[in-house]
């Protein structure tokens, strides 16, 4: 495989493959798309991808990998699309990753991270989708997340998020998909999301929510279901 120093693309998508990702992935330095979804791969994502710099399109969901994301992944400027979900991943999301500015979907559901959000996720202009969903994320929503300013589509649910929502979530102008429930989160609504005019599906359902539903915007298009499970949350109706 290492030989193949040509090679852009490597499509092996829905195959029998086991093992391990062989270390001579490295050899192929002119890749710019891996597609390995739904094999049998396992073991830890290897060291040498992160020398493929001419990366964008990294997919290695639905599989049995193991370990946690390098952090060397920063070297993967030109990474557009990284998807690991549905793997047996742990560990804490390095703070690299963060770092890729040209990133545009990243979906990390339903692995075993651990740890929080941090402040550098709001350098990430161009990201359009994000999935962390039921992972064992902890710590709270930061308030620089207003900075995705691209983001069309964010899943948060399945976790220990705690804290209240920052109002700068309505600073996401694009929104379409947000995705909260089944976390810690706990305080008032902020009204700022009103504001998300594109917003059509909201779900902050199971949480620790209060106060007044908002009744403007977006809102008089969601159901109770967007919103059961927040035992201190109640709608005016007048």
């Amino acid at each position: 495989m290492g030989s193949l120093k040509r090679l852009t693309t490597l499509w092996l998508n829905d195959n029998d493959l086991d093992g391990n990702i062989p270390s001579s992935i490295r050899g192929l330095e002119s890749l710019q798309m891996l597609y390995l979804e739904n094999n049998h791969l396992e073991g830890p994502i290897p060291d040498e991808i992160c020398n493929l710099t001419s990366l964008g399109n990294l997919l290695l969901p639905q599989n049995s990998l193991s370990g946690s994301i390098l952090n060397c992944i920063g070297n993967l400027s030109s990474l557009q699309e990284f998807i690991v979900s549905w793997n047996n991943l742990t560990s804490i999301v390095p703070v690299s990753l963060w770092s890729l500015q040209g990133l545009i979907f990243l979906d990390l559901s339903h692995n075993s991270f651990i740890g929080g959000l941090p402040l550098e996720i709001g350098k990430m202009r161009a990201m359009n989708g994000i999935d962390l969903s039921q992972n064992q994320l902890t710590g709270t929503i930061p308030s620089s997340i207003q900075g995705l300013e691209s983001l069309a589509s964010l899943n948060l649910s399945g976790n220990s998020f705690e804290g209240s929502l920052p109002p700068s979530i309505g600073g996401l102008k694009g929104l379409e998909f947000l995705d909260l429930s089944y976390n810690e989160l706990l305080g008032a609504i902020p009204k700022s999301i009103e504001e998300l005019r594109f917003l059509q599906n909201l779900n902050l359902s199971f949480n620790r929510l209060s106060g007044e539903i908002p009744n403007g915007g977006s809102f008089g298009n969601f159901s109770a279901l967007s919103f059961i499970g927040n035992e201190a949350l109640w709608k005016c109706n007048i």
